[in-house]
């Protein structure tokens, strides 16, 4: 990897998804709701709410990336809607923010026990903020994927059939 690519990636979210026989409806609505997420964090961090306040507002980008034939990674960033220039101060604080709640509001749902019942209290964490409302739904569409891998910097969610692992 160059300095380039690595200093490209600090600022970026990725979406890495198993890349055989991908439903096109699951990945259409997966990229509809983690944009949406993305923006509603965005617009709540420092320097946010006055470039999402006035026209025109920053865009959310994607790049596509295979790796190898497994794998198809998508990129996030968000960009000057002017020129398309990256905005990695915006991303960073966004997708920091975004993967910190994300990771909350997954370790609050209910988990298996060891016969594979859902402990007492099961059912979906009450959905408290319109942010939650979105990271809940995000997580129901990560699961139609054979598995689903959100990163940014050291954070990582990984959704593997019915497994979970959030580092």
């Amino acid at each position: 990897m160059t300095a380039d690519s690595e200093s490209r990636t600090e600022y970026r979210l990725t979406l890495a998804l198993d890349a055989n026989s991908l439903p096109v409806s699951y990945v259409s609505s997966t990229l509809r709701v983690i944009q949406a997420a993305l923006r509603d964090f965005a617009r709540g961090v420092e320097g946010g709410e006055s470039l999402f306040g006035g026209q025109p507002q920053p865009v959310l980008l994607l790049d596509a990336v295979t790796s190898g034939e497994t794998e198809i990674v998508f990129e996030l960033y968000f960009a000057d809607p002017e020129d398309d220039t990256p905005m990695p101060e915006l991303s960073v604080r966004a997708f920091e923010a975004f993967m910190a709640n994300f990771g909350k509001l997954l370790k609050r749902m209910p988990q298996r026990n060891l016969w594979g019942a859902m402990s007492s209290g099961s059912g979906a964490p009450r959905s408290e903020t319109e942010s939650d409302r979105r990271l809940n739904e995000l997580r129901t569409e990560l699961r139609h994927f054979g598995r689903a891998v959100l990163k940014h910097g050291a954070r990582s969610i990984a959704f593997d059939g019915d497994q979970l692992e959030i580092e």
